[in-house]
């Protein structure tokens, strides 16, 4: 199973509720479900879509005035989505893919400004 927060901590992190893809379905666990948030801070737009059951995250950060892309980011097999920070002016996310051979962690800061930091590490 995967290792992603609950909806709780995902209202807290991004500070609004999520659109969810099924909410038709009172009983759907969140885990099951897909939730997309939108939100921003003082400098981006942001639209997070996650499903924790297929580990898919997609983050799309975009400039407020122009709806400039600043940033595209989407997984299809995260293992571990962990906040790292959720304060009033700093948040952040560490996200890991874990493939054959190497994992991947994707650090985010959503506030003050959005950042984000790819790495690869060899697992053999």
């Amino acid at each position: 199973m995967r290792d992603f927060p609950e909806e709780n901590d995902f209202l807290s992190l991004f500070e609004c509720e999520p659109k969810l893809f099924d909410s038709n379905t009172k009983d759907l666990p969140f885990y099951y479900n897909q939730a997309t948030y939108q939100f921003s801070n003082e400098e981006e737009n942001f639209v997070v879509t996650v499903s924790p059951s297929y580990g898919d995250v997609k983050i799309q950060v975009t400039q407020p005035n122009s709806d400039r892309l600043l940033s595209l980011l989407e997984l299809k097999r995260v293992e571990k989505f962990e906040i790292t920070a959720d304060k009033r002016d700093f948040s952040s996310v560490l996200l890991t893919v874990i493939n054959e051979d190497s994992q991947q962690t994707i650090e985010i800061d959503f506030k003050p400004r959005f950042k984000l930091i790819f790495k690869e590490h060899f697992t053999l």
